[in-house]
């Protein structure tokens, strides 16, 4: 159960959708064009969607060696998208206390 992107995945494509989103005013966050990129690609174009709720049921360790790992392929996509990457890293790893109790809370519990 790895986080993998999608086979056939066309970055400059998803760009140009990114910039027609934001200019048609669909993406109202303060994160960067590179932070907002490389959401739509986790989120968009591999399938951290289907696995979301096992992946956050991992120890905090295993987590983040597979979230780091989609985040490497992301970056191998575009080099210059390395910090941000970093960066979202950072902010999974932030998020994964609260993710990890609600998926005990919800998940487990039935």
């Amino acid at each position: 159960m790895s986080l993998k992107l999608a086979t056939k995945l066309d970055l400059d494509e998803i760009k140009q959708e990114l910039h027609a989103s934001i200019q048609k005013g669909f993406c109202k966050n303060s994160y960067s064009f590179e932070i907002n990129l490389i959401y739509k690609v986790i989120h968009e174009y591999s399938n951290y969607e289907n696995l979301q709720w096992s992946i956050y049921s991992q120890e905090k360790k295993v987590f983040m060696r597979k979230l780091k790992s989609l985040l490497i392929e992301i970056s191998n996509l575009d080099r210059s998208l390395t910090w941000d990457c970093l960066s979202v890293l950072s902010r999974y790893k932030n998020i994964y206390k609260e993710r990890n109790e609600l998926q005990i809370k919800y998940i487990r519990s039935n």
